[in-house]
């Protein structure tokens, strides 16, 4: 990784020595809760039934179902090479983008998220999660496929300006 980006080996997310996080969350309990459940089960695959069993509200569900990868399944032939998911979370897509084989660079700007993200993808070796703010990003790699799910309406957190 460049751009001064180090591995921060207790996480094992990449970022800036300096880099804080932005300032979203979907609460303490919540992404608590949820990096419990992530870090307790054995199989964090998109189809786990052990995730699937502790799907109990609208957090898990969004969070550890496999129903979010649905969007993308069109697309799955075209997720095999260089990928960078804009707007990781907790790692619901970025689980089913590392499924595909693709090498996958997820990019989020909430430092917590990045963990849960990478706690979500820890036994695939082909997925990079950076915590970053997309307004400072910087890689010299060009990208065959970019994701954005679930980011614009959440631009005013990253992106400066009057109107964003």
């Amino acid at each position: 990784m460049q751009a001064g980006y180090q591995l921060n080996e207790e996480l094992k997310i990449w970022s800036r020595p300096d880099y804080g996080s932005i300032n979203y969350s979907d609460g303490d309990t919540t992404e608590l809760r949820i990096k419990f459940l992530i870090d307790q089960a054995r199989d964090v695959s998109v189809f786990s039934d052990e995730l699937r069993g502790w799907c109990t509200d609208w957090p898990s569900l969004y969070y550890l179902s496999s129903t979010r990868a649905n969007l993308l399944r069109v697309f799955d032939a075209d997720l095999r090479g260089d990928v960078l998911e804009i707007g990781a979370g907790c790692g619901a897509i970025t689980r089913y983008l590392g499924e595909q084989g693709g090498n996958v660079l997820a990019l989020e700007g909430s430092t917590r998220g990045a963990g849960i993200a990478r706690a979500r993808t820890r036994d695939l070796p082909n997925v990079s999660v950076l915590a970053e703010n997309f307004e400072r990003f910087q890689v010299d790699k060009r990208f065959d496929v970019i994701t954005l799910i679930g980011v614009f309406e959440y631009a005013n957190l990253f992106v400066s300006g009057a109107n964003p």
